[in-house]
């Protein structure tokens, strides 16, 4: 049963792209959709099939399963569709249990006074046994990631890994911008953390994110664009609302990379690259775009220091994702082994404590309230 996508995991991300998909698709295509609940999948595609429908665009989604314990199964549903592509959208640790909407617990409060890359472990684990199935499959698939792509991705890459992209993020807020400047030619070079670090306060010592229009540098990027930071921050402050904007987003990075026609667009970790840049995709290729007077060297240095400054740098040429000095404080009374970062072929353990903590930590209620 071959498809053209095949979308591992099944949560708020998939749905809006399966919806973003059914509604913009220019030509035919089958979607797969791997979840762990049989009964949402089969809801999920069938309301995508109904969507695509109404709009007319002739997108199939078919429905399955995915067991994560089992040592085969993953393997097996890649065997079964032969994707030409893959969207890992799964992973440990979803972001939303980070939001206002759900209950302070200790984990929460940890997570947001040491950064949310503490739990980048949680992030990587899935993805990278996907990613080891692609590279050794026969006809090897593109594969985007949905999971922490601005440090997941040089993961990836420093293990030699396929991966084409990330999805969201630096996207987020290039779709933000181009509904306040309704131009064509749009750059923006910056890591997840540029685009949420305000919060309401001024971060003037912060140098990210770098913003062109029209190919003239945006000064004072904070305050100059302030409307556009409030636009975002605003949207994702009501929760899995902000998905819409990534579900758009998503359908159009995945149907460039399966079209011959070549687009200009934003992507986190294009190529195993830390942080955000501008470029152009097609027929399976992800290329930088970067504007005048931003090499590549340079991108990647702010978007490295994105990354630091969220709570852990991207991974170094030994395979250790350090965690800044501030989370490294924070996590050391708890977990002493992992508290300064983890090295990759320790992937696994460190998941498994982070794991163990979330449990004992989330029975426990906040200190303060943010």
């Amino acid at each position: 049963m071959e498809c053209d996508i095949l979308i591992v995991g099944s949560g708020s991300v998939t749905e809006t792209t399966c919806r973003a998909l059914a509604l913009t698709a220019r030509c035919p295509l089958r979607v797969a959709v791997l979840g762990r609940s049989r009964s949402w999948v089969a809801d999920l595609t069938a309301m995508a099939n109904a969507v695509s429908g109404a709009a007319g665009t002739r997108v199939v989604f078919v429905p399955d399963t995915i067991d994560w314990d089992s040592d085969t199964d993953l393997r097996e549903k890649l065997d079964t569709y032969r994707a030409r592509l893959v969207f890992q959208t799964a992973s440990l640790q979803s972001p939303w249990e980070f939001l206002g909407v759900t209950e302070e617990t200790r984990w929460k409060e940890l997570v947001w006074e040491a950064g949310n890359a503490i739990i980048l472990p949680m992030q990587v684990a899935l993805v990278k046994r996907v990613a080891e199935l692609v590279r050794s499959a026969d006809q090897a698939p593109l594969l985007v990631n949905a999971c922490f792509p601005d440090w997941v991705n040089p993961i990836l890459r420093h293990l030699g890994l396929p991966i084409s992209c990330g999805i969201g993020n630096v996207a987020m807020f290039a779709s933000c911008l181009k509904a306040h400047y309704p131009t064509e030619r749009l750059q923006v070079v910056g890591h997840l953390y540029h685009f949420f670090k305000i919060l309401g306060t001024n971060h003037s010592e912060v140098d990210g994110p770098r913003v062109w229009i029209d190919d003239r540098e945006v000064p004072d990027v904070e305050r100059t664009l302030k409307p556009v930071f409030h636009d975002l921050r605003s949207v994702n402050a009501r929760g899995k609302l902000v998905n819409e904007i990534v579900g758009a987003v998503s359908a159009e990075v995945l149907l460039a990379l399966l079209s011959d026609s070549v687009i200009a667009t934003h992507v986190p970790g294009p190529n195993g690259l830390p942080g955000g840049y501008p470029v152009r995709i097609g027929a399976g290729r992800v290329e930088l775009d970067l504007p005048d007077g931003c090499d590549e060297a340079a991108a990647v240095a702010l978007n490295s220091q994105g990354a630091y400054d969220m709570g852990a740098g991207v991974i170094d040429a030994d395979g250790f994702s350090r965690f800044s000095s501030t989370a490294e404080g924070l996590l050391k009374p708890y977990t002493p082994r992992f508290a300064a970062g983890f090295h990759i072929d320790e992937l696994d353990q460190a998941c498994a404590e982070l794991t163990a903590l979330r449990a004992t930590l989330e029975r426990r209620p906040a200190r303060s309230r943010r």
